[in-house]
């Protein structure tokens, strides 16, 4: 299904916001390329999304932001956002806002299933529930599907941790060399 976008004077997809998609986060500047599940093209949309925060395990503030960092295939059920600009959505926030240094975009919400009736109501209160398109899967490196962007050294460089399960490898290894000692 295509739609008119008068900005651009040509035929967009229309982006089926109610079907569950997997979230894939990806650095990237300009345009993400291919899909990364099933290499069709992806389509940028400005939609709202759910993005929850969180120090360590404590969760912080969650907030609503419409922007079009969501990049959409148009074959699959798969979004792409660049963790970057979720992250500089986040740096602007008040001071009395909690704001974790981790994140995670939770998904989509319609806006269209919101009721006439309750449109002037805030959205989360118990008399309008937020009408949420959770991602199905988000892959982030952690099963948390929270995203903490990686540090930079003195240079610039990022510099790579380790993985858990990398971590944990490494220690019994060690345990074992001391145990044989």
């Amino acid at each position: 299904m295509t739609d008119y976008n008068e900005d651009n004077a040509q035929l967009e997809p229309i982006i089926d916001i109610t079907i569950p998609r997997e979230c894939i986060y990806k650095v990237f500047e300009g345009d993400p390329g291919p899909c990364l599940r099933c290499g069709a093209r992806l389509q940028q949309s400005s939609q709202t999304y759910l993005v929850a925060t969180r120090h360590g395990r404590t969760m912080a503030d969650p907030f609503i932001i419409g922007s079009d960092f969501g990049w959409f295939c148009l074959n699959c059920p798969t979004v792409v956002i660049n963790p970057h600009e979720v992250k500089e959505f986040l740096s602007f926030g008040k001071p009395d806002w909690d704001i974790g240094p981790e994140f995670g975009v939770r998904g989509v919400i319609d806006l269209d299933a919101i009721p006439p009736d309750k449109a002037d109501l805030p959205l989360g209160d118990d008399d309008n529930p937020i009408p949420l398109v959770e991602f199905t899967n988000i892959t982030s490196g952690d099963d948390t599907g929270f995203k903490q962007l990686p540090s930079r050294s003195k240079s610039g460089v990022r510099k790579k941790r380790p993985k858990p399960a990398q971590l944990q490898a490494k220690q019994k290894k060690k345990k074992k060399k001391r145990r044989r000692r």
